[in-house]
């Protein structure tokens, strides 16, 4: 089985039953993100992005024993905010992994994208996006 249908199962697996902000299924912004960044192990880490955080019985541990290595377990645990971590002080952190990097671009475009869509606040979106831009181009 490849790394990238593993990680697609994986991650419908956990986000069933879950919505996003627009009210559709979440896994749908897991696709969304996917679709967004470029190669297979950042496809990868798109799927499973907020398996850590948004699901039960999730960790770095069992990520590993489900076969993913240690470049994408440690950009999942990248993109997994901290208890008491504020936004920005998250994205700079999560940044600082080269494969996760892609993926929170990717990640608060479509949270931005979502929060138009139903009128909700941008500015932490936009404010995480610049971070981005700003100190960590590509």
């Amino acid at each position: 089985m490849s790394v990238l249908y593993r990680a697609a199962k994986i991650a419908e697996q956990a986000h069933a039953g879950q919505m996003d902000k627009t009210g559709r299924p979440y896994i749908e912004h897991c696709r969304r993100v996917v679709d967004a960044v470029e190669t297979l192990d950042q496809k990868a880490v798109a799927y499973l992005h907020d398996v850590l955080e948004k699901s039960d019985g999730w960790d770095r541990d069992r990520l590993a024993a489900a076969g993913f290595g240690t470049s994408i377990v440690s950009a999942v645990d990248a993109l997994t905010r901290r208890p008491d971590e504020d936004d920005l002080a998250f994205v700079r952190r999560a940044a600082s992994n080269p494969l996760a990097l892609p993926v929170k671009r990717a990640d608060l475009a479509d949270n931005l994208w979502q929060a138009r869509q139903i009128g909700a606040p941008k500015s932490k979106y936009e404010d995480g996006l610049r971070i981005l831009d700003q100190e960590f181009s590509e």
